[in-house]
């Protein structure tokens, strides 16, 4: 009886041995889905407004690009958040995750901004100069200078249109767990003028670009990128959209703006149908705001004024907006201050968020920046979604 009891015993201890080590088992696996399932993206959302992110998070594969291509920081902000909003379009952030570009990295951007390289130019050059320049692919997509080497010629007749390349890629949640890509948007930043010197370190002259030559050239880029993507297994089938931008001059203190987008959906092997898009950004107060909104410039002589009323070490507030469809959407104000204490910064924005409120009732999304010389004091953001502004005072 006694060695029945041991067996019973030790069969049972196996047993429930086992049955713990399944339970843990099936746990592990619950938790590592869950976990696996938890990492696919950012949890939380701002808003219906902003995409999630995917993750892990990886930087664009042309990181750094951007701030040296691009004419200036009014430009590189335009282009990059503006593109998120066409993306919009296609891509829905209720639907879609986002994920910088990761399949046109530096060297292939770079290769595409260059000219076009003729043979009897490749020919000229030298083993070293053909691998710096690419010169074997001949990637580039801005027109070929025919062997010119004149910079006035050449900026006559063969200017750099094409200045920029941004990829932005998107998934949805079962297509993120399969690492598979589901849409992309490319955007195409294009110069409106052209700069070069004639010499060495000399004087800088500036070719003013045609607009029809502009739209003509983003068109036949966006065309041979497509056809370059396409050849990827996994870019054969997903939408593709393309976004035309023609960045302002330099010294311009107000970005450019977005003329034309498409979409070449999964399959196709064209960009078919190119929507005109009616974008303006300009300074505020002048006449250009005046001609698409007759109460902006006087609203914001207004807010200046009251201004200088109730703090008199106040000077003058710059200000730029966004127009979509004539519709002023987005507003964006620069608020000098001479910094005399925290308390000082804290009264004016408050009353500034006040102001906001009175002037600029109905634009989607505004942002005031209070600083002291380049130094932030305070921002007030207000966007369509927001029934009161939000204000950050800086430590």
């Amino acid at each position: 009886m006694k060695k029945g009891f041991l067996i019973l015993a030790t069969v049972f201890m196996l047993t429930a041995c086992s049955s713990d080590t399944t339970q843990k088992d099936n746990q592990d696996k619950s938790d590592k889905e869950k976990q696996q399932t938890k990492q696919i993206s950012t949890g939380m959302q701002i808003s219906n407004e902003y995409y999630r992110t995917l993750l892990p998070f990886k930087v664009s594969a042309a990181r750094g690009l951007t701030q040296d291509n691009m004419i200036s920081s009014y430009n590189s902000e335009a282009f990059e958040s503006g593109l998120l909003d066409i993306s919009k379009k296609t891509f829905s952030p209720e639907d879609y995750l986002y994920r910088d570009g990761q399949f046109l990295d530096k060297d292939t951007v770079r290769a595409y901004l260059a000219p076009k390289y003729t043979k009897a130019e490749i020919k000229d050059m030298s083993a070293d100069e053909k691998e710096q320049k690419n010169a074997g692919e001949n990637l580039g997509l801005n027109p070929t200078h025919n062997g010119e080497t004149d910079p006035e010629k050449i900026a006559e007749k063969s200017p750099t249109y094409l200045s920029h390349i941004i990829e932005q890629d998107y998934f949805t949640e079962s297509d993120a767990k399969k690492q598979k890509i589901s849409g992309m948007t490319i955007g195409l930043a294009m110069n409106s003028e052209y700069v070069y010197q004639k010499e060495d370190y000399g004087e800088t002259y500036t070719k003013k670009l045609d607009n029809k030559d502009i739209e003509k050239k983003g068109k036949e880029a966006a065309e041979e990128i497509l056809s370059r993507l396409r050849v990827r297994d996994d870019l054969k089938n997903v939408p593709i959209n393309f976004a035309i931008f023609v960045q302002s001059g330099e010294g311009d203190i107000k970005p450019g703006k977005f003329i034309y987008y498409a979409t070449s959906d999964g399959g196709h092997r064209d960009v078919e149908g190119w929507e005109k898009l009616n974008q303006k950004h300009v300074t505020i107060p002048s006449s250009e705001a005046s001609d698409l909104d007759e109460n902006l410039n006087s609203n914001f002589e207004q807010f200046n004024q009251d201004l200088q009323k109730y703090f008199p070490n106040f000077t003058q507030s710059v200000g730029t907006g966004k127009f979509d469809d004539d519709k002023l959407t987005e507003l964006k104000i620069k608020i000098p201050l001479d910094y005399y204490g925290k308390a000082e910064v804290i009264g004016v924005t408050q009353y500034v968020a006040d102001l906001s409120g009175k002037y600029f009732k109905g634009v989607d999304d505004i942002e005031i920046s209070i600083v002291d010389g380049e130094e932030p004091q305070a921002l007030i953001t207000k966007t369509k979604e927001d029934n009161e502004p939000k204000i950050h005072i800086y430590k």
